[in-house]
């Protein structure tokens, strides 16, 4: 029988779940690889599990996008996933003892010990270097060995010396934090967030920064080695003054370390004179390994201490971040940063300022001074070929970030460029002809006659506000 309209009702497009279960044994991980467009919802349902040393908790659901990490378990745990990763897998051992977390705890052992015999004699804790090629997972290992710091109850102040990734900063920058309390999983960065006008669900964080404005120490070494000797202080300063944060030592997250690089050497060992270290663990490279041990061998620190070089392996699991990936990750930590994340959403202000209201400072294009407008030079500037030109905003400005400093209009270019960072503003838009810049900023209220550095990292951005 044949009833009118039956073959006329649309056919419901199937749909198909993104959510599974994924099961871990004891001492195995779950790698995976996500995109910003794309992020994956963790819901920890059973069992123990924690990603680069952060518990997570039961029941909660994380949201991790643009990312390429994994999820360890000690005593095994089931965890809902919902979403599409790019990459996913599930890492066992043949010999659980092989995984390489293992080389992450024995090494929170031996620093914990040093942190209790510090707080048994009033000393300084560990000051710890990680140094090692790029891709081999430096970043991950600071913070597994700040997060089971903290969750023993220290506050280890770490620091960030590698300017193409920022630590509760934006890139080009490098920063130090005492972290007293956990750090949060779900920031771009993986360290946590900084103050702002808007809830958290997780303690924010207030880093000392100073901006640099390049990708690299060595565009610009003599710089690079003036603001980590300014930071250093700033860090021997906090350390004289809190026992707690004393005890528990410094965490360095060094920059990348070509196994050929004399520079790159020098500048480690400044930052090892600099900051006392007495602990460097080099990761993923014997020929490192090697040279340092050679290099330090004799060396004592500014309290008598010998210095130890530990290698420790690479793990199998750690991925090579391309290019395009790398820039992906600078663009959400700048979105970020004005616009807050996905739990918490910020409100950023516009302002239309006139040119004759701001002061804005440029780092000079490579090496050459000279290779800035004759228009720009100072006398000053000719005699310090690597220092800050003041100029005009102007139409290339568009897209840029500009660092806001500690420092006031009069100040000698110099002073300027060695301040401490307030925060950040987003440049929207130039008008030269009507002399007019419109600025992004986090806050609102006036900004204030602070002067301005615009620098040559992190390149310029995607349009903000589209």
């Amino acid at each position: 029988m044949s009833i009118p309209g039956l073959g006329q009702i649309p056919t419901q497009p199937t749909t198909t779940s993104t959510t599974r279960v994924v099961t871990l044994r004891p001492l195995c991980e779950w790698r995976f690889q996500t995109s910003l467009a794309s992020p994956v919802i963790v819901k920890l349902l059973s069992g123990t599990a924690e990603k680069d040393g952060v518990e997570l908790g039961p029941k909660n659901a994380y949201t991790f996008a643009g990312v390429k990490s994994k999820i360890l378990t000690w005593h095994g745990c089931e965890f809902e996933v919902d979403g599409q990763c790019e990459a996913e897998s599930v890492a066992e051992y043949a010999n659980p003892t092989d995984n390489p977390a293992n080389a992450h705890m024995n090494l929170h052992g031996q620093l914990n010990d040093m942190r209790q015999k510090a707080e048994r004699e009033g000393k300084e804790g560990p000051r710890v270097l990680i140094v090692g090629p790029a891709d081999v997972g430096k970043t991950t290992v600071a913070r597994t060995l700040a997060s089971y710091a903290t969750r023993m109850g220290y506050q280890p102040l770490v620091v960030n010396t590698n300017p193409r990734e920022g630590l509760l900063s934006l890139p080009g920058t490098l920063s130090a934090s005492v972290l007293a309390t956990i750090m949060d999983p779900e920031a771009v960065d993986g360290w946590g967030s900084t103050h702002t006008s808007g809830p958290s669900s997780v303690p924010v964080k207030l880093p000392l920064v100073f901006y640099y404005g390049k990708a690299s120490p060595d565009e610009d070494p003599d710089f690079y080695r003036e603001l980590t000797s300014k930071l250093a202080g700033s860090v021997s300063a906090r350390l004289s003054e809190d026992p707690d944060v004393k005890s528990s030592g410094v965490i360095i997250d060094g920059m990348a370390l070509p196994e050929q690089s004399k520079d790159g050497y020098e500048l480690v060992a400044h930052i090892v004179d600099e900051f006392s270290v007495n602990v460097i663990i080099v990761v993923g490279s014997p020929g490192i390994t090697t040279e340092l041990s050679r290099k330090f061998s004799t060396e004592r620190t500014s309290l008598g201490e010998p210095i130890s070089v530990v290698p420790i392996d690479k793990s199998d699991g750690v991925v090579v971040r391309d290019e395009a990936f790398l820039q992906h990750v600078r663009e959400a930590a700048i979105k970020e940063y004005f616009f807050g994340d996905t739990k918490r959403t910020l409100s950023p202000l516009i302002q239309q300022v006139d040119f004759d209201n701001v002061t804005v400072y440029r780092t000079p294009d490579g090496n050459n001074p000279l290779c800035l407008p004759q228009s720009k030079l100072t006398d000053f500037h000719l005699e310090n070929p690597q220092s800050i030109a003041k100029e005009d905003p102007s139409t290339p400005m568009q897209h840029w970030t500009l660092a806001v400093m500690h420092a006031a209009p009069k100040d000698a270019p110099d002073v300027v460029r060695a301040a401490s960072v307030m925060g950040f503003l987003y440049v929207s838009d130039v008008d030269e002809e009507r002399r007019k810049i419109k600025l992004l900023a986090p806050v609102s209220g006036r900004l204030g006659d602070q002067p301005l550095v615009w620098g040559k990292w992190p390149e310029p951005f995607i349009n903000l506000l589209g």
